[in-house]
């Protein structure tokens, strides 16, 4: 059903009947005398006591409507605060108390407490009301509680907490809107039910009389006389489904339209008035992967042509052509914002609300375009943020075990678990029965990022649309992706690599397309177009490490850590994942933490910024010790410890303007005025290097690489003692690196600032360290001056991670290209 007609359906099933529960009254007049029961008198006749059909319906919407409506608000009026209670509450006990009871209601029958509450209550619409919306609250706060869960206790929620934010702000503003499309959808479902229960409430002599003018209660009354006089039952029955179709068509035509409120995206060539789109063809899913997925006969397999991506005047994307051959890998690079996240989700028939296509988009010789993806399993994509690709809610060996099991189908049991762990272990992911059982929350961002490529591997895809698929990785686990890339390219697999990480595009792509501003500058083989690439176009390049004079050593440390132990809990056991961990920063020094993924770096600056409660040790702020949890900090310890999120885009609210959100922190953290944290959030994001035109608006408008500065940015807000800051640099361009290096590091100079770097990237350490901290297995196996480290490591890791200068370039150039894994 179109759009439009299925508007115009909801409305008329919608009006019909409360048009007559709203004028109904007004028409009925009055009643006509009784006649005999279920005879053809009047336009519909008689009920089973003889009374006017008619007037029964004109009569009996009224107190359906109005108890039904009364009672699903009074359900949702108590049931959703105190499931946002239930799921933001940092303390487990409240929320045992709050749900406790809630499930004993829930486990006892509707019908039971209906009859339970009519031998004790007075019968009316008000004990009716109360008793419908009894049986629905536990059911609300349930769904209001599940839906909120991964949003409060996610990076936006922490950052939030970090600015002292209110409940009611964190739990209403940002989880209560993040559950409204949820809450919106089950609304629907539970008014109808509301609507049937009333029905069996007034039967019982809870509501209204057994003979009353109802529409619920003529259904079961007149059932009797079905086939004397069918109106009796069928037009009440027909209005009652009109009214519950209609309330669930009006919230599907509201969650359409909150999701995609931009206009239908068109093509080069629009179709003709009254055409239908191409149907697709059913078997092109992943039930029959073979045929449907192979490329045209001496064709590209993908071949885009004037790709266009606008948001209102401005344009994302500009007229992007190219094609792709199977086996063969394009580099995507250019500056954050010059369009290549939008070119690449292009490519899944995905587009950001607001932004409209254009251009043409053929894939194995099927048309691609927004609303219109490719068949299941035949495109793989790995987010520049893996969070958002894995499913909050389930463990992590479920989802490959479905995948699995779908792409192809007919394996056994026994083979898709080898297939799995195949895949596990050419990621260098655990593939035991722990890992299995973990959630995504429970691992690295390393690991996240690793496990999104798993499942691009498993569903067998013949494009894979990798956003900066290195970022927050280690030196060695570059390496694993850069071998896996080039593997799956010699198998056939066409790659799109969106990337600022050159030497890894040096390694493994075949060509190279440049971006600036939307627009395609260069493109051709990777040697020549990276060759003739400027200095000053090079927007993308690394950036030589180019180290200051070290902070003095006989300063006392401005930030102390003893012995930190830090524990994850797993199920109803506890595995500790930092053990006795110390380390210290003086003030206008930076501490770099390095390790490879999954090695309890991000823990242990979580334990320092209060965001996760160490089980042992001690964390000290100019020799006073800070409170281990975040929720008892005062403002002053907030403001003097920041926290600079990995995943930028997830630690911003989603539903307001970035500059908003950074001038609160302002706003919370100091005590500012408005005026005065909207000045301070300008003048912060101005240095970062974006505009106010670009932050004006909510985080989706953003890149990855504009978030990461616009997340630094907000950490300042509150002029912090201690900054920490991990992978702040991953996913920037060179020069929005170069411009947020240097900016930290004149920040930790002039302001003797304290600065905790957790980095894969030798560059970012080297350019900023002065100490570093090495972390295997949450163990500390090297620290020292960072002058020692980078020159002359002592431990094997170290090497690996943090390979002196002269061998970076060879160990790139020849280490991921010798590999006969990897091997073109």
């Amino acid at each position: 059903m179109r759009p439009p007609l299925r508007t115009l359906v909801a409305g008329l099933l919608l009006a019909v009947p409360l048009g007559l529960a709203v004028l109904g009254p007004a028409l009925a007049g009055d009643a006509a005398p009784r006649g005999l029961p279920f005879a053809p008198e009047g336009p519909l006749g008689t009920d089973f006591v003889g009374r006017d059909v008619l007037h029964q319906v004109l009569l009996g919407g009224r107190s359906v409507v109005l108890v039904a409506v009364a009672a699903t608000l009074l359900a949702y009026l108590v049931g959703v605060p105190v499931g946002l209670l239930a799921a933001t509450t940092r303390r487990r006990w409240v929320d045992e108390i709050l749900m406790r009871p809630l499930d004993l209601v829930l486990a006892v029958p509707s019908l039971l407490l209906l009859i339970l509450v009519a031998a004790v209550a007075r019968p009316g619409p008000a004990t009716l009301v109360g008793v419908v919306a009894l049986v629905a609250l536990p059911e609300v706060a349930r769904v209001t509680r599940a839906a909120a869960l991964p949003l409060a206790h996610g990076p936006a929620m922490e950052a939030m907490r970090l600015h002292r934010e209110t409940w009611w702000r964190r739990a209403g503003g940002y989880v209560g809107r993040g559950v409204r499309r949820v809450l919106l959808a089950d609304a629907g479902v539970r008014f109808v039910g509301a609507v049937y229960l009333v029905a069996t409430a007034s039967f019982l002599g809870v509501g209204v009389a057994p003979d009353a003018a109802d529409w619920a209660v003529m259904v079961d009354r007149n059932r009797t006389g079905l086939f004397l006089q069918p109106w009796a039952v069928v037009v009440p029955a027909a209005l009652v489904v009109a009214l519950a179709v209609g309330v669930n068509l009006v919230a599907d035509q509201v969650l359409a339209a909150r999701a995609d409120p931009a206009p239908p995206p068109g093509d080069a060539e629009p179709p003709a008035r009254g055409a239908r789109p191409p149907r697709r063809d059913r078997r092109s899913g992943p039930q029959a992967p073979g045929a449907d997925r192979r490329p045209p006969p001496g064709g590209p397999l993908l071949r885009v042509r004037r790709l266009t991506a606008a948001a209102g005047q401005r344009r994302l994307v500009d007229g992007v052509s190219f094609d792709l051959a199977a086996g063969e890998i394009l580099a995507v690079v250019g500056a954050s914002g010059s369009g290549k996240t939008t070119t690449g989700r292009a490519l899944l028939g995905e587009t950001t609300p607001g932004v409209r296509l254009t251009g043409g988009i053929a894939l194995a010789g099927s048309a691609v375009a927004a609303g219109a993806p490719p068949p299941a399993g035949t495109v793989g994509y790995v987010p520049q943020q893996p969070a958002v690709a894995l499913h909050p809610l389930r463990r992590v060996g479920a989802v490959l075990g479905e995948i699995a099991r779908r792409h192809p189908p007919g394996r056994t049991r026994r083979a898709r678990r080898q297939a799995v762990a195949d895949v596990l272990d050419r990621m260098a992911l655990p593939t035991d029965r722990r890992f299995l059982r973990r959630f995504p929350h429970q691992l690295s961002g390393g690991q996240q990022q690793r496990l999104v490529i798993a499942h691009a591997l498993l569903s067998r895809a013949v494009l894979l649309v990798a956003d900066e698929p290195t970022t927050g990785q280690d030196a060695l686990t570059r390496r694993d992706v850069a071998r896996e890339l080039t593997a799956l390219a010699r198998h056939g697999m066409a790659v799109v690599l969106l990337s600022h990480d050159l030497p890894l595009v040096r390694a493994v792509a075949d060509r190279v397309l440049v971006l600036r501003h939307g627009t395609a500058v260069a493109q051709g083989p990777t040697a020549e177009v990276l060759a003739a690439w400027d200095h000053h176009d090079r927007e993308a390049a690394p950036v030589p490490p180019t180290r200051g004079p070290a902070a003095g050593r006989d300063v006392p440390p401005l930030l102390a850590v003893t012995g930190l132990v830090a524990t994850h809990r797993h199920g109803g056991r506890r595995r500790t994942v930092v053990h006795g961990v110390g380390a210290t920063a003086a003030a206008g020094e930076c501490l770099a933490v390095v390790g490879r993924s999954g090695s309890g770096k991000t823990t242990l600056a979580r334990c320092v910024a209060g965001l996760h409660p160490p089980t042992g040790g001690r964390v000290a702020l100019a020799g006073r010790r800070l409170d281990p949890h975040l929720d008892r900090r005062d403002r002053r310890d907030l403001a003097a410890v920041q926290y600079v999120f990995q995943d930028a885009r997830a630690s911003f609210d989603a539903y307001r303007p970035v500059l908003d959100q950074v001038a609160r922190a302002a706003r919370r953290l100091r005590d500012a005025t408005d005026a005065e944290a909207r000045h301070t959030a300008l003048r912060l994001l101005d240095q970062v290097g974006l505009a106010e035109h670009t932050v004006a608006g909510t985080p989706d408008r953003l890149s990855g690489g504009e978030l990461h500065r616009a997340a630094l940015a907000r950490a300042l807000a509150g002029e912090p003692r201690v900054l920490i800051c991990d992978e702040i640099t991953a996913g920037l361009d060179g020069d929005a690196r170069e411009r947020i290096l240097a900016l930290l590091d004149d920040l930790r100079r002039r302001r003797d600032l304290a600065l905790v770097v957790i980095s894969h990237d030798r560059d970012v350490v080297a350019r900023l360290a002065d100490r570093i901290v090495v972390l295997d297995g949450g163990r500390v196996v090297e620290q020292g001056p960072a002058d020692a480290l980078l020159g002359a490591a002592r431990h094997p890791l170290t090497r690996a991670l943090l390979p002196a200068a002269a061998e970076r370039r060879q160990r790139d150039d020849e280490e991921w290209r010798a590999d006969p894994a990897a091997t073109r």
